[in-house]
């Protein structure tokens, strides 16, 4: 399973357009995936553009009271730990198999 996502890409994998997300306006995601999405919640696996080149990052934006997404959840995958990442996931959801 792994390596099979591995030859995918990117692009067939980040489904979504980077203007479907919520965000701040300093924040350009180019394409992501949403992961889950409820009324007061929408997280998901994004492409970000950012100086020093592109990062893939988990977010979780939720609805505040105002109506406005705000982002409460971040965690940056880092390539050097990426694979480590996708083996530890992998493993996780053969256990429900």
């Amino acid at each position: 399973m792994v390596l099979e996502v591995y030859f995918k890409g990117l692009s067939t994998l980040l489904d979504e357009p980077g203007d479907s997300f919520p965000r701040r306006s300093e924040l350009k995601i180019l394409r992501g995936k949403t992961l889950t999405k409820t009324p007061s919640w929408h997280k998901a696996i994004v492409l970000v553009e950012l100086a020093k080149g592109q990062q893939l990052r988990l977010i979780g934006w939720q609805l505040n009271k105002d109506g406005e997404w705000r982002m409460r959840q971040k965690f940056n995958i880092s390539k050097g730990y990426a694979l480590n990442i996708a083996e530890i996931c992998e493993a996780y959801a053969n256990e429900w198999e």
